[in-house]
């Protein structure tokens, strides 16, 4: 019997060819546009670094150098320790160093743009914003520095950086200082205490680097297939209350009643065409947007069983819209749900963009909608993650069903209250 009811809901759908017709042609309409329009908002992509860089000396290295070793030289030190002294000052240029192996690098020298500034110009290069960063070297630096090293002095100068507050270009600039002087703050130290041999340097280092947990980049049209989906699933809920409702009021629930049949059953084949219609319309929008925008999923397993839970979750917000509308005898609860409850729940679910990005708070939040949490599974799959990643999702959507059944089993009118 439950086939039978099932097969008379899933009638009623296809019959209704301008609803059904609307609920597959709008989400693609709407991706369409998105991928023309802001899908590349979201891109996975890493940002192209391409930084110009001010460099302000305010005093010349190699007259610091020269008068670093003078004044060590003159030092009463055994012949073989001067010796020592005059090789390391003669290698050791940490700004040179700064502007040729590391900003000027092989590998940075296509990101990063390096200039000069005369120190006179200083003020009015911060004041035009024409460089990402400016480095301000002070006067005596080097001198300083190398001072610092072999004489044991506390004091250690510090480069000024001059930064545009927020601008990525500049953040990659601070973060490349950071690591430099953290390598020569460590080359000192090994140095100072002979144990220069140990001293790892760029060129030294060999192999490979690999991410431990790699991730499948998703496109910015990959994440709005879901998101549009996961918003205009929702409709096939309220879409099956206005079907139940009409029986009702047309009296063909009263016939289902009369002919021995349980009211359970009926809501049950509610739940069920419901999830059967929810996972048609999943299986026709990827369908069309695998071959229209190329989106293919890394696990087909994964996909079939995050898409099982939400069909299930729209069958069981399919019994509560149903047994609301049955209550009060009125519509009105799958106008509410289409008309507002929806918009807000792909608001909050990240179907029109991707709030969690922004805040563990928005992502709490966006994962408490049944979309939100559908979206989040599919794309937690998409990304190339195992099943262990996808469960927390995949269970809140189970409590989310148990949930609904729960609150439709109480809201079902009882014999006696029915209208």
């Amino acid at each position: 019997m439950i086939f039978s009811l099932i097969k008379k809901q899933l009638l009623l759908a296809v019959r209704d060819r301008q609803n059904i017709t609307l609920l597959l042609a709008m989400p693609l309409v709407l991706i369409a546009i998105i991928k023309f329009s802001v899908a590349d908002m979201v891109s996975p992509e890493a940002p192209t670094i391409d930084a110009k860089v001010g460099i302000v000396e305010q005093s010349n290295e190699v007259e610091e150098m020269k008068r670093l070793q003078d004044e060590l030289l003159a030092l009463p030190l055994p012949e073989e320790a001067k010796q020592e002294i005059e090789t390391n000052v003669a290698q050791f240029q940490p700004i040179q160093m700064l502007k040729e192996n590391v900003l000027g690098s092989e590998e940075l020298k296509d990101m990063i743009k390096l200039e000069s500034i005369a120190p006179e110009e200083l003020e009015q290069a911060k004041k035009d914003e024409t460089y990402d960063a400016i480095i301000e070297v002070p006067e005596n630096f080097s001198f300083q520095l190398m001072k610092s090293a072999f004489a044991n002095e506390a004091e250690v100068p510090k480069l000024n950086l001059y930064v545009n507050d927020g601008e990525f270009n500049s953040k990659i600039v601070h973060d490349i200082l950071v690591v430099y002087e953290d390598q020569v703050n460590t080359n000192m130290a090994l140095n100072k205490y002979g144990m220069e041999d140990v001293v790892v340097t760029a060129e030294e280092v060999t192999g490979t680097i690999q991410t431990i947990d790699e991730q499948i980049p998703v496109s910015g049209t990959f994440y709005y297939v879901i998101g549009m989906s996961m918003m205009f699933v929702l409709y096939i809920s309220s879409t099956i209350g206005y079907y139940a409702f009409d029986e009702k009021r047309i009296h063909v629930f009263d016939r289902i009643i009369l002919a021995n049949i349980s009211k359970w059953t009926y809501f049950i084949a509610i739940l069920l065409s419901g999830a059967l219609l929810a996972f048609a319309q999943l299986m026709i929008l990827f369908g069309v947007s695998a071959v229209a925008f190329g989106t293919t999923w890394p696990n087909l397993w994964q996909f079939f069983l995050v898409t099982l839970f939400i069909c299930l979750a729209v069958g069981c917000l399919a019994a509560l819209i149903t047994a609301l509308n049955y209550r009060f005898n009125t519509d009105s609860a799958s106008n509410l749900f289409s008309n507002v409850i929806i918009s807000l729940f792909a608001l909050l679910g990240g179907s029109f963009f991707p709030f969690s990005e922004y805040s563990d708070l928005f992502a709490f939040i966006g994962n408490l909608t049944p979309n939100g949490s559908g979206l989040t599974a599919y794309l937690t799959s998409a990304q190339g993650y195992g099943i262990s990643e996808i469960w927390p999702h995949l269970a809140y959507l189970g409590g989310f069903m148990v949930l609904v059944l729960v609150a439709a089993a109480l809201v079902i009118p009882q014999r006696g209250q029915e209208a």
